[in-house]
């Protein structure tokens, strides 16, 4: 791996010895570090592009007003798309819901906890947008990624910059009536 850089295993070493205790000194941990690699790596997958958050709010605002079903259907096959690779990447819901806590520390949210186990998902977020259309299309999306986990909606809460999910395990029900 060295070589292919056109460094001595020393001199690989040394660097990345430099950059942990850089990361250490910020007041990162080990897992912290692995976690945001992660983040980079699925935000660069996904070819997820940082742009201001009152830039965002606006074009969805006006998005929104001027087709909301559209909108709508747009985040919805977002949240389907993240399904398929959160699937893929982390087999379930609550492997990744590990990067929550580091995500709440970039995402420009004030509260952003994710809940999971087998059964229920609560999603519980202050800060997501400025205006309604943001939560509800936020919503929307949040709804069809949970869907695609075999979650049923439970109850939805928005309110300007407020996004409460809770959600149950669809339970499967067999056709027929058979045993």
């Amino acid at each position: 791996m060295a070589e292919e850089r056109g460094m001595t295993q020393f001199a690989l070493a040394s660097e990345l010895l430099k950059l942990g205790l850089d990361l250490v000194k910020e007041g990162y941990e080990p897992q912290q570090v692995r976690e945001l690699l992660t983040f980079y790596r699925i935000m660069s997958e996904l070819e997820i592009v940082p742009i201001p958050g009152r830039l965002l709010d606006k074009m969805i605002t006006d998005m929104y007003r001027l087709d909301s079903k559209i909108m709508e259907q747009l985040w919805c096959e977002a949240g389907k798309m993240l399904s398929g690779y959160i699937k893929a990447l982390f087999g379930d819901l609550k492997e990744v819901a590990a990067l929550v806590p580091y995500l709440a520390k970039i995402l420009p949210s004030k509260r952003f906890s994710v809940k999971v186990d087998e059964e229920k998902v609560i999603i519980d977020i202050v800060g997501i947008g400025y205006g309604l259309e943001s939560v509800q299309v936020n919503a929307v999306a949040a709804k069809c990624l949970l869907e695609e986990f075999g979650y049923q909606i439970e109850k939805v809460i928005t309110a300007p910059g407020v996004l409460k999910i809770e959600a149950s395990r669809r339970k499967l029900q067999r056709k027929g009536g058979g045993e």
